[in-house]
């Protein structure tokens, strides 16, 4: 324990010394630079004007970026376009804390594998971050996980990305915040086309359209995306099944808005999206193909309310195979079909706020969401018959229920305290598992599981003060909940030789934290913002180990090839998650941008009675070091360059902590340049090259010792060009 405090309070002196000697540096080059200044001003240059940000995120409710009492990151619409990124989860890698499951990019892991977690806060396939498209859930109906893919980078605006505990006002899922994804909005004529085509016989095209006449305005985009991809396994361990992980999805989106006067607009909202894949071995792939409706209002009344209104629904269908690889890696066999997933649900939100004798900003509200999902699939495939011998059907329904309130308190200028309560309820009904013999029909297996239900308050208590116009100190205490999936309750899964179960006795997971932060204009053009957070997870949903394959039948996982892992989805007692957040930002000029980030995360189960050996370890999938550097150089005259370095500590890809993964570096290059076209309002073309120096680095480990490797050098192009 001492040597822990040790590296903490180590890793407490490094982020205040590197404040202080970017402090230092940045008033230095601040005379550095004057003289440039003074000589671009007498030449006409324009200052560079940076608009504080208006963002929803943080309280469900539109506040500036600077009366948020949270860590909240912006990136904008500039930003995005001048990212090599081809994926909104590959963007967002720049910010410390965010991760998947894996650390490789959606672009070639399995759906499954998906999961969003910032700060550490229990990373799994299912999320413990709320991802929202304009509001609505992102995260998938069944699994929790999200679908990256379905979100074109050209059709968004901006994202706001709120670090802390959501769910005084946002519910299940935001235990570790919140990302609120909003896209453009329809303009006038406009038709916006990109044609991007790299390495591995990549294509990423885009094409949206919109116009605005009086109240009326409508969007369309269509998307697509194809790739060869490349081997995932470590080159040394490739036998004759390795292949590479291809990939290709569409996208159509479309969006029509009513908006009869500033007091009162309508939208309806919906879109189709279709992926298939392989998974890096020619008898793996799957196959997904989901469409999304939303419709709300918004009414402005005399009195000052400010009413919301949406309404959502998902319908999903999801395949999957899964194999047994010899050990060779020369042959495969089929170890698991999910050859039917289908999942739908449908929710609503109602939210009414209003200013009050100008100290008090109300807000109140309900949503519910219902969810059904099962999963229908093969298993135990024998050899003599060349067939699969077992057949299971597993699922349920779920029904959440909540209901907050909220008060934005300004007491006296400079000051504001926000208090939130949130009330919710989970049920989950009509569940099941059947097995059967896929020959004979004879039921081996039938659990109808009770219907049970849970409640959960979540408060939250923030302050904020704005000592002077350069220095704001912030701080907030949370609770948080997150109700077990239908997938984590009643769905196995298999990565290669590794089984997981289920376990339909999961409890929720239930969070108390706490964060202090400030955010500090060190200079002119130079802002820093130091967070340190605290948090505890009661009933944290593992994978926890039950033991090591020796080709036999073992509880509860049955047959696991000789390697292969046994892992039960079970509750720890109790995690926590303990870390400090760094980030600068520097603009010394016009035509240069600089930023860092950093990330101490410390995190350590603190109890696991029924798993006692876990006691004192790392949380698996969770670095104890990430940070970021960003230097961008604009020059329409000449060309902008924007690169990007990040790294990432080593973690443990397992529970035991057995396997760990390395620590590794990469660097993203973008370079892009404005070209006149006739009759076009804009245009551009760009290169991009990911993984610069190609950097061979792990993202999963077997226990057999099979290393999964991350995205290899990639360099894409193409042009952008608006109408």
């Amino acid at each position: 324990m001492a040597g822990r405090a040790k590296l903490g309070s180590y890793a407490i002196t490094i982020v205040v010394v590197w404040l202080i000697i970017v402090g230092a540096l940045g008033r230095f080059a601040a005379v550095a630079w004057g003289a440039t200044n003074d000589s671009s001003a007498a030449g006409g240059a324009e200052e560079t004007v940076r608009l504080d940000p208006v963002v929803v995120s943080a309280a469900r409710v539109e506040q500036r970026l600077r009366d948020v009492p949270a860590n909240v990151t912006v990136i904008t619409r500039e930003e995005i376009a001048q990212s090599p990124a081809r994926t909104v989860d590959d963007l967002l890698r720049q910010i410390p804390g965010f991760s998947l499951f894996r650390r490789s990019s959606s672009l070639v892991t399995h759906p499954t594998t998906q999961g969003v977690s910032l700060r550490g806060i229990g990373p799994s396939g299912v999320s413990r971050t709320l991802v929202l498209l304009d509001g609505v859930p992102l995260n998938d109906p069944f699994g929790g996980w999200v679908y990256w893919s379905k979100v074109p980078l050209e059709s968004v605006e901006r994202i706001e990305v709120a670090r802390g505990g959501g769910s005084g006002v946002w519910g299940n899922y935001a235990l570790g915040g919140v990302i609120n994804i909003i896209t453009r909005r329809p303009e006038a004529r406009v038709a916006q086309l990109k044609v991007d085509g790299g390495t591995r016989n990549t294509v990423d095209t885009d094409l949206l359209v919109s116009h605005a006449t009086g109240p009326w305005g409508i969007s369309l985009e269509g998307s697509f995306f194809d790739t060869d991809g490349y081997k995932i396994v470590k080159k040394s361990q490739r036998g004759a099944i390795d292949v590479n992980a291809d990939s290709s999805h569409k996208t159509f989106n479309g969006r029509v808005e009513y908006t009869p006067s500033l007091a009162s607009s309508l939208f309806l909202a919906g879109t189709f999206f279709r992926e298939d894949r392989g998974n890096g071995t020619p008898l793996q792939n799957n196959e997904t193909e989901t469409g999304y409706i939303a419709t709300g209002g918004r009414l402005k009344t005399a009195d000052g309310s400010d009413w919301q209104l949406t309404l959502f629904s998902h319908m999903q269908t999801f395949n999957s195979t899964f194999t047994s690889a010899a050990v060779d890696r020369n042959s495969e066999t089929p170890a698991l079909d999910q050859f039917d997933v289908p999942s739908t649900d449908a929710g609503a939100n109602l939210q009414w706020s209003k200013r009050i004798f100008q100290s008090h900003l109300l807000t109140a509200g309900t949503d519910v969401r219902w969810i059904d999902g099962e999963t229908n699939e093969f298993f135990t495939f024998n050899q003599t018959l060349k067939d699969f011998t077992g057949r299971r059907k597993a699922g349920g329904e779920q029904f959440l229920a909540g209901a907050y309130v909220q008060d934005i308190f300004t007491p006296a200028p400079g000051w504001q305290i926000t208090v939130a309560g949130r009330f919710d309820s989970w049920q989950s009904f009509n569940a099941s598992r059947v097995q059967q013999n896929k020959q004979t029909g004879v039921v081996t297996r039938d659990n109808q599981f009770s219907d049970r239900d849970e409640f959960a308050f979540s408060p939250k208590v923030a302050l904020l003060y704005h000592a002077t116009d350069q220095l704001s100190l912030r701080s907030s205490f949370y609770k948080g909940f997150r109700a077990p999936t239908i997938n984590e309750l009643f769905r196995p899964f298999r990565v290669r030789n590794d089984i997981t179960e289920a376990n339909e006795n999961l409890d929720p997971e239930r969070l108390i934290g706490g964060e202090v932060g400030m955010d500090y204009s060190i200079m002119r053009n130079l802002l820093g913002r130091l967070t340190a957070f605290w948090n505890e997870v009661k009933d944290p949903v593992v994978n926890v180990t039950k033991g090591i394959g020796e080709g036999a039948a073992m509880e509860p996982c049955g047959f696991v090839p000789v390697g292969g892992v046994c892992r039960q989805r079970d509750n720890l007692d109790r995690t926590r998650i303990r870390g400090i957040e760094a980030e600068l930002e520097y603009r010394p000029h016009p035509s240069w941008a600089f930023s860092s980030s950093y990330l101490y995360n410390h995190t350590e189960v603190l109890s696991a009675p029924n798993q006692p050996e876990l006691e004192g370890k790392r949380i698996a999938q969770v670095p104890r070091h990430q940070g970021t550097v960003k230097v961008g150089y604009t020059n329409p005259a000449l060309i902008n360059v924007s690169v990007q370095g990040r790294f990432i500590g080593d973690q443990y890809e397992d529970d035991l902590n057995s396997l760990k993964l390395g620590d590794y570096v990469v660097v993203d290059l973008m370079l892009w340049r404005s070209i006149p076209l006739p009759k076009l309002s804009a245009g551009e073309v760009f290169l991009a090259v990911e993984n610069l120096f190609d950097r061979d680095y792990e993202v999963a480990k077997t226990a057999d010792g099979i290393v999964t490797t991350g995205t290899p050098l990639l360099v894409h192009g193409g042009v952008r060009v608006r109408f």
